[in-house]
């Protein structure tokens, strides 16, 4: 039921875009562990491949990573961040429909962790699952976040919420990318649109089928939940340097959403 209510939100999403003024796009990839697997090929094996994608085409991308990920990896994330924008995905994979005390004290220590590991300030969020409350904004703008990009358009749940932070909503669900012909709606949308926000996961650009077929614990999840390995690995990657491809043709302008709000923050200074 809530796939027919995201895919109602996308065919709305393709008419409230504009045209209008210069035209920038963001990529944005939730570094996390394996769909909650206890394994990180994502990381390991996907991040280097769509770096080396985005080093290609020379584009920037916003990165979020929790803090489990920072732990186990802090080399990777330094050097991710000399290059790359780096947010915050929580401590844990964990959702954030209901906030409590302990969840707001994980989230500042993720903060405090990224930080710590790349040398700069964190300023943006997104929740695990884009699973969010009212009370999670006012929490991320206590803690001294800038912004968020855990709510979306295609998901009709998040359309009420009235977020107390900078907000840069999600255009599609990243899964639906990876559906046969709904690529070539991603790109028809994006001319509709002025500033898309795209986002997907490292592990999406790794053999998922192959990942979950080597491991009988969660082989199940073949059958269960298609949408983890359709499409992955090498065909997600082509369809993604496509996407690229298509958007450079266009003349859109590849940033980050870091550079977004200083912007938005500039222009407000002015008025």
């Amino acid at each position: 039921m809530l796939m027919v209510l995201e895919f109602v939100g996308f065919l709305i999403d393709l008419r409230r875009g504009t045209s209008v003024g210069s035209r920038q796009v963001v990529l944005t990839f939730d570094v996390e562990n394996d769909f909650n697997f206890p394994t990180f090929k994502g990381l390991e094996i996907g991040l280097p491949r769509i770096l080396r994608l985005l080093e290609r085409y020379k584009i920037p991308a916003t990165f979020f990573v929790t803090g489990d990920v920072v732990e186990k990896y802090p080399k990777i994330i330094r050097n991710l961040s000399e290059r790359y924008e780096v947010g915050c995905h929580g401590y844990h994979h964990e959702s954030f429909q209901k906030m409590d005390p302990q969840k707001a004290t994980l989230i500042k220590s993720a903060k405090k962790l990224i930080e710590e590991t790349v040398k700069e300030e964190i300023l943006g969020f997104r929740a695990p699952y884009l699973r969010v409350c009212p009370e999670l904004f006012y929490t991320l703008a206590k803690i001294g976040f800038k912004y968020d990009s855990s709510l979306s358009w295609f998901n009709v749940l998040h359309w009420p919420i009235k977020e107390s932070i900078n907000e840069f909503r999600l255009m599609f669900p990243n899964v639906f990318f990876r559906f046969p012909l709904f690529n070539h709606l991603f790109k028809i949308s994006c001319l509709l649109n002025r500033t898309p926000v795209f986002y997907f996961h490292p592990w999406e650009a790794t053999d998922v089928r192959n990942l979950l077929i080597t491991r009988p614990h969660y082989t199940w999840n073949i059958f269960s939940r298609p949408d983890r390995w359709l499409n992955s690995g090498a065909v997600f990657l082509s369809r993604l340097s496509n996407l690229i491809r298509y958007l450079l043709r266009h003349d859109f302008e590849f940033t980050t959403l870091k550079d977004i709000y200083f912007r938005s923050s500039k222009m407000k200074d002015r008025r």
